[in-house]
């Protein structure tokens, strides 16, 4: 009779304790559990157990990230040319499971703004490193030209932060001296 009790509160106890650990991760949130194993587990989108006061979870958005990147100072064109330039990017946390870990290494419990921040750090950058080779009329008749060459120098460096681009969009090129209105007068 005492054994039957005994693995009866057992069984209960084990039940419950699983019932506790039981998370299920929605399909824009990384749930990271990490503890026993060397290699954390990543749940998206589906249900797991994680197993209570030997197992950490931890979140991850991987929601669109909108960024709006300007450049802070004009920058000089490969004709001298001061430029500044407005875009918008919206990047997200890979899905990629070796990306996902990079990212989870860099924004584990870290905010939206604190990715944007980051990422158009690097974006920035990366706008003017290619303003500096491009030719301003080149630039202003084929913005989806300066976006890609942007889009493809910019992408490795997010993706050693576990970050992908899913969009880039020129949105205008202003120069202090009315140049790009002045292009098309002969």
């Amino acid at each position: 009779m005492i054994p039957v009790i005994c693995i009866a509160v057992l069984l209960l106890l084990f039940i419950l304790f699983m019932a506790i650990g039981y998370v299920k991760a929605p399909p824009d949130m990384a749930f990271i559990i990490s503890g026993f194993k060397k290699k954390s587990k990543i749940v998206i989108g589906k249900a797991s157990i994680r197993i209570p006061f030997f197992e950490r979870m931890d979140k991850l958005n991987l929601r669109l990230i909108p960024i709006d990147v300007k450049t802070s100072n004009a920058v000089p064109t490969a004709d001298y040319i001061n430029i500044n330039v407005d875009a918008t990017v919206n990047i997200k946390i890979s899905n990629n499971p070796d990306k996902l870990r990079l990212a989870a290494e860099n924004f584990l419990n870290k905010d939206t703004a604190y990715i944007a921040s980051v990422a158009r750090e690097v974006l920035e950058g990366n706008v003017r490193e290619i303003v500096g080779k491009m030719r301003l009329e080149e630039m202003v008749s084929d913005r989806q030209k300066f976006a890609n060459l942007v889009k493809e120098n910019a992408e490795p460096d997010l993706a050693a932060m576990g970050l992908d681009i899913i969009s880039f969009n020129v949105q205008n090129f202003v120069d202090g001296n009315d140049v790009i209105e002045n292009l098309g007068i002969d």
